[in-house]
């Protein structure tokens, strides 16, 4: 059986019933459950508690929908260092959603280019943990994103 990672966005979506998201991403993962494993890595764990009043409602949630935490292998680390270093060396202005890039900004009053990270670390584990699985599948609504720093990646998301 196949296993498909679980991006933080689908699952707070679900959670918090967001108009359309939520439910889209349910049946999502709904369909997806059949025939695979549905997990998420330990830092979206991290991520999710942020949200969920206690860690047992978040392991109730977790439990009720099927979805496992799995573990992180060394390499990992590695893989997803040296991507977020590519990303963080080039700073730009990306729409998570298409991928689109933006033109620099520029401070009025001294010329310099102003400079905006849109993603952290943590985003890249998760994809470099997507890397890992059979299939490369990762359910997220940051398809412009991993689509372009994981362009091995199978992304579904309900964002299209």
């Amino acid at each position: 059986m196949n296993s498909v990672i679980i991006d933080t966005n689908p699952l707070a979506y679900i959670y918090c019933a967001v108009p359309d998201f939520g439910k889209k991403y349910a049946n999502i993962l709904g369909k997806l459950a059949g025939n695979n494993v549905l997990l998420i890595p330990k830092i979206v764990y991290g991520e999710l508690s942020l949200i969920f009043p206690d860690d047992h409602k978040l392991d109730t949630f977790l439990n009720d929908t099927g979805i496992v935490i799995g573990e992180i292998n060394p390499t990992t680390y590695s893989t997803a260092a040296k991507r977020w270093q590519k990303y963080n060396n080039h700073r730009i202005l990306m729409c998570h959603n298409c991928g689109t890039k933006f033109r620099k900004l520029i401070c009025k009053k001294c010329n310099s280019d102003i400079k905006i990270r849109q993603h952290i670390v943590s985003d890249f584990l998760i994809g470099a943990i997507a890397l890992e699985v059979e299939g490369k599948t990762i359910v997220t609504g940051d398809v412009g994103y991993y689509s372009t720093y994981f362009p091995e990646l199978n992304v579904i998301t309900a964002h299209q």
